[in-house]
């Protein structure tokens, strides 16, 4: 099966403390706060809907391979992907994902593969609850007690240590900018990777989204060519035939 390369840079976190603070080395003048990062970070806002297209590769336990990708999702809401053969223009299938199912039309099979929305070939940015906070790269953390801060070099670290989280923040954009997930035993399940901003409108955007998840050996690139937000989608629905086989699809 052939694996997508991914470019993830590993962070850790931890000092002590429930409202932590740190000082820049280097500029002694730049004094961060957990709370005053995180305000920072919540400070920019959701948009309710997404129109983009981009190149998206994934490499999943049942699905390899590369196609661009027309993307339109309400915040919330559904998300409805139309897939083209890069280069070709030809139409592929489309794929709908809902609060509890995903649907696949395969448009050279004219068949309907379903599966619940938990199902291992979707990454998790995918997933509609936070698709569009994935997608945008506008992943918030919650304020919390335990949340601790470290400077790095010329990033912050925030770690959730009650959920074993870490965020890295770019402070230049107050954006964050790599998330990732560890075990109890320290062991990295799932990561996302943000990079290559860009602006749309008044608020930047990542052009690069990766996402891995060695746990559910999935990983995904997303690589934008455009976006919109707070546009109106009209709708979400699957361009099927009139007659169309449904397969349940795999779990493995």
């Amino acid at each position: 099966m052939r694996r997508i390369a991914l470019v993830c840079a590993l962070v850790a976190a931890g000092c002590a403390g429930t409202r932590t603070s740190v000082v820049d080395p280097v500029n002694p003048s730049n004094f961060y706060e957990s709370e005053t990062v995180l305000d920072s970070i919540w400070a920019h806002p959701i948009p309710t809907s997404i129109k983009a297209q981009g190149q998206l590769s994934m490499d999943t336990p049942i699905h390899s391979g590369t196609v661009v990708a027309d993307i339109s999702h309400r915040r919330g809401d559904s998300l409805l992907m139309a897939f083209t053969v890069r280069g070709l223009g030809i139409k592929v299938g489309q794929a709908l994902i809902t609060q509890d199912s995903i649907f696949f039309y395969d448009r050279l099979k004219q068949s309907l593969h379903t599966a619940g929305s938990n199902h291992p070939a979707l990454p998790a940015i995918f997933t509609v609850q936070d698709a569009i906070e994935k997608l945008l790269g506008l992943v918030r953390p919650t304020h919390q007690p335990h949340m601790q801060l470290e400077q790095r070099q010329d990033r912050l670290v925030l770690t959730d240590t009650l959920q074993n989280r870490s965020y890295t923040v770019d402070p230049s954009l107050w954006r964050i900018i790599h998330v990732e997930q560890r075990d109890s035993t320290d062991t990295l399940t799932e990561s996302l990777h943000f990079s290559e901003f860009f602006t749309v409108g008044e608020t930047q955007f990542p052009r690069r989204v990766i996402y891995r998840g060695p746990a559910s050996d999935i990983n995904a690139i997303l690589h934008y060519r455009s976006i919109q937000i707070n546009e109106p989608i009209v709708s979400m629905a699957l361009d099927l035939p009139d007659k169309v086989s449904r397969i349940s699809l795999p779990e493995r």
